[in-house]
């Protein structure tokens, strides 16, 4: 079976008001006629052309004054006037008068508001025929509002339900049965609140008085569950303005209730955070006049929130201030988002504090910037322990720059002792005072870098190395003028703490030593290479190579007595290093991969 379309389903509707043997038109709320089905415009004895867009006085000015006053009335009190018998001298083009009975029913928009009227008119003079097609035509109109899920029903002036629309009764999973005859508010959809039904009571005689009432309540539908309802009780009038039935109507409005719900479970939410904020929260309009002052800025600031609500934000800035609002409030007016700052802010007592300071812009539901939200937090023993750590750490640097220095001084004031005992000693003893002022340097050396160097904990390698190597140099410059030293700098800058840096110098050192004592023989020229070379993110390589000799055949590390020699493997286990040789007739090379940091040990095997 194929559905209809929405286009087709309502041409259908179209075509059968115009077919229903009974005259309906809608009435907007300057009585004129929006729309008139074929039923109304023939009793009318005029084409629909002349009568669509014209006010009632317009086409039917001889009946207009009997009838306007009635539709004014379904449109001041919002409802219906049923069967009124409409009677006028006016005479059709067929020569007879208009008599008819007529229903009036208000037009109301999704907000309940009535937009209008309409009609259902039947003309008096109907033959039996049409008579039965007008009973049909009522019955069709009473299965389309059984066929509404939005309640209508009638109630007698005691109370009693007489009628009530089928699908609201079927949501509740009840029968017409089980409700009519029963006072209304013993119905099954408020048994389950005494409270509900005796306010229904009140609701009911208050109606019987004129009163219309409406009210949100709460009924109960199929197995207990309960809904949200936008109720509405009316009272139904005759001809003359007399109650003669009160007509309840309800709307489910549960969806909505549950968004208010939510909206004020989120506003109690959002107002419990402000109350409970360590923060100061200020909220204030575009001219600076404060809407919103919570506890943490009565501390913060000294003023009560009494104090504090309508007046001006400008009674916290200090004089020098006032002008940053000014900027602010512009930034703020264009849309602007302002991320924290520091500044200054006057309290009550007249003391001046340092806050933090983010301002975020206000908006109405369109989007409009209407304000702004402050929030401020105290900076001020945040700002003197920032300053006391910062002068302690100035304090601490200059002590480790005078540690560095006078350290510095005293291995040069060892290693110039060594040298003077150099000079009244035996050569073979004076040769050892130089290899023990050598090691004196190479440790200087790396107090110096730091003396002169911001980094009081790490020394940049390459440069230490670069410079060693240089200082070696000179040192042998006399007598091995003929040897030279060259040093190869690593790609990405390596640096090390004091307690690396020494014993990667005293290794180089000990290798440009040994490579100057054996690696030439007397008189040859050569060249030694200090090569520092990055592996990875966790390793470096450091090498020392010549191309003299060659190292002997039966060279081994742990067989040399030489002091160098056994100094070299020591330093080597200090830095967790991975160290090799090779030799041949054109030189020597020794190198050694070196972990940048010694918890990045296991990486190294």
């Amino acid at each position: 079976m194929q559905v209809l379309s929405f286009e087709e389903l309502e041409s259908l509707v179209a075509t059968l008001i115009d077919q229903i043997p009974t005259g309906i038109v809608i009435i907007d709320r300057d009585f004129r006629l929006r729309f008139i089905n074929e039923r109304h415009a023939h009793n009318n004895k005029m084409a629909k052309a002349e009568q669509l867009g014209k006010r009632l006085v317009e086409y039917l000015p001889h009946a207009a004054p009997i009838i306007e006053p009635k539709l004014q009335f379904v449109l001041d009190h919002g409802v219906p006037l049923l069967n009124q018998e409409i009677i006028s001298t006016q005479t059709l083009i067929d020569g007879t008068t208009l008599h008819r009975i007529a229903s009036y029913y208000p037009w109301k928009n999704a907000r309940q508001e009535t937009i209008g009227i309409i009609g259902i008119i039947e003309d008096s003079k109907c033959d039996p025929v049409t008579q039965r097609l007008l009973e049909e035509s009522q019955h069709r109109l009473l299965r389309v509002l059984d066929n509404l899920f939005t309640f209508v029903g009638v109630l007698e002036l005691d109370g009693t339900l007489t009628s009530a629309n089928r699908a609201p009764l079927e949501a509740a999973g009840i029968h017409f049965d089980d409700v009519v005859g029963k006072k209304f508010w013993e119905t099954y959809w408020f048994a389950h609140d005494a409270q509900l039904q005796a306010q229904l009571k009140e609701d009911i005689l208050d109606c019987l008085k004129g009163t219309i009432v409406r009210r949100d309540i709460q009924v109960r539908m199929a197995a207990g569950s309960l809904m949200w309802i936008d109720f509405m009780l009316a009272p139904l009038r005759d001809a003359e303005g007399r109650v003669t039935h009160l007509i309840p109507s309800a709307t489910d409005i549960t969806q909505r209730h549950q968004s208010e719900e939510a909206l004020q479970k989120s506003e109690e939410l959002f107002h419990s955070i402000i109350l409970s904020s360590d923060e100061a929260i200020i909220t204030k309009t575009l001219t600076g006049r404060i809407t919103a002052w919570n506890p943490a800025a009565a501390r913060l600031f000294g003023y009560l929130e009494d104090e504090m609500l309508g007046a001006s934000i400008l009674c916290i800035f200090p004089k020098d201030r006032i002008a940053e609002e000014e900027k602010l409030m512009e930034r703020i007016s264009r849309g602007e988002h302002v991320p924290p700052f520091d500044t200054r802010r006057l309290c009550k007592d007249g003391q001046e504090i340092e806050v933090s300071v983010t301002i975020s812009p206000l908006r109405d539901k369109h989007g409009k910037v209407i304000g702004a939200c402050k929030l401020a937090r105290d900076i001020s023993l945040a700002n003197q322990q920032k300053r006391l750590l910062t002068q302690a750490v100035e304090d601490k640097t200059a002590l480790l720059h005078e540690v560095h220095h006078r350290v510095k001084n005293n291995l040069q004031i060892v290693a110039s002792l060594l040298n003077m005992q150099a000079r009244k000693a035996n050569p073979e003893v004076a040769i050892a005072f130089a290899e023990c002022q050598t090691r004196v340097r190479a440790m200087a050396l790396v107090h110096q870098l730091l003396y002169e160097s911001e980094n009081m904990s790490e020394v940049d390698l390459g440069l230490y190395l670069s410079q060693l190597a240089t200082l070696s140099r000179a040192s042998y410059e006399d007598e091995r003028s003929h040897i030279a030293i060259d040093f190869v700098p690593p790609q990405a800058c390596i640096k090390l703490d004091v307690q690396r840096a020494i014993p990667c110098g005293l290794i180089i050192s000990e290798l440009i030593l040994n490579a100057y004592k054996h690696a030439f023989r007397d008189g040859q020229s050569g060249r030694i290479t200090v090569t520092l070379q990055n592996l990875d993110e966790y390793h470096f390589q450091l090498s020392v190579s010549d191309d003299g000799c060659g190292l002997p055949e039966q060279f081994r590390w742990q067989s040399r007595s030489g002091l160098g020699t056994q100094l070299i493997p020591m330093f080597a286990k200090q830095l967790h290093a991975r160290f090799q040789h090779a030799s041949s007739n054109h030189g020597s090379r020794f190198f050694f991969d070196i972990p940048i940091r010694i918890e990045d040990d296991h990486h190294a095997h």
